[in-house]
């Protein structure tokens, strides 16, 4: 990255920083609870419109980081990701699609997860996409379980109850679903973890669902209050 463009960055982020924060949620928001769903209903064009939020998600966090660390590291995962979309539509599934599009989701999840929060929890004073940005940590913690599950699915098999692990959009809109239902600690009991580190898993995500908007009250109060003191 040259001079120049190290000073560009820094412009937009001073500019653009906070706002970013809306946009990136508003991208994760579309691609959980739209294109997941409508994928899983078998319009398959949406898989397109996914790529490109994604790479607009990128974009975002090269404004937002300036990390080559971070940008590299979501490179990857959106590459990961295209290439099970390849492999798909090519009609050559191997075994590790979904643990390559799980290990995708973790990268995406904790990357974006510090670069976000690095920006949510900065000193200063607190506004609206601020807040929004910490929403978006609580959609990525849901994110990070997806996966983790996705990996257990994979390791044992009939981990969970009413969750049949397959390649296919079905299945994504089903674990996004199941990670938010425990993540809310809502329950609805039709899937069901079985096995005691699905289980364990389930547990920290619950626990993670709580202790979450306790800590983010805290830390939104002691920054509104420093930021006028």
């Amino acid at each position: 990255m040259t001079i120049g463009q190290g000073n560009l960055l820094g412009t937009l982020r001073d500019r653009y920083s906070d706002p970013l924060l809306t946009v990136l949620t508003v991208l994760l928001v579309f691609e959980m609870f739209v294109v997941a769903p409508l994928q899983a209903s078998g319009i398959e064009i949406f898989q397109a419109l996914g790529v490109f939020a994604a790479l607009a998600m990128l974009s975002g966090v090269l404004i937002l980081s300036g990390s080559p660390i971070a940008l590299l590291a979501l490179f990857a995962a959106i590459s990961m990701n295209v290439l099970v979309i390849v492999l798909r539509l090519r009609g050559t599934p191997t075994a590790f699609d979904l643990p390559l599009v799980a290990a995708a989701w973790l990268i995406l999840s904790i990357t974006l997860g510090a670069v976000v929060g690095r920006a949510v929890f900065a000193s200063g004073a607190i506004n609206y996409h601020r807040i929004v940005g910490a929403v978006l940590l609580y959609l990525l913690i849901a994110l990070a379980f997806v996966a983790l599950f996705v990996f257990v699915g994979v390791l044992v098999p009939k981990a969970f109850s009413g969750l049949v692990l397959e390649d296919n959009a079905s299945f994504t809109s089903s674990a996004i679903y199941f990670s938010f239902v425990t993540l809310t600690t809502v329950g609805y009991g039709d899937i069901v973890p079985v096995h005691p580190i699905a289980r364990s898993l389930c547990n920290l995500e619950a626990i993670c669902g709580q202790l979450y908007p306790a800590t983010l009250l805290a830390r939104i109060v002691t920054l509104e209050v420093g930021s006028r003191g």
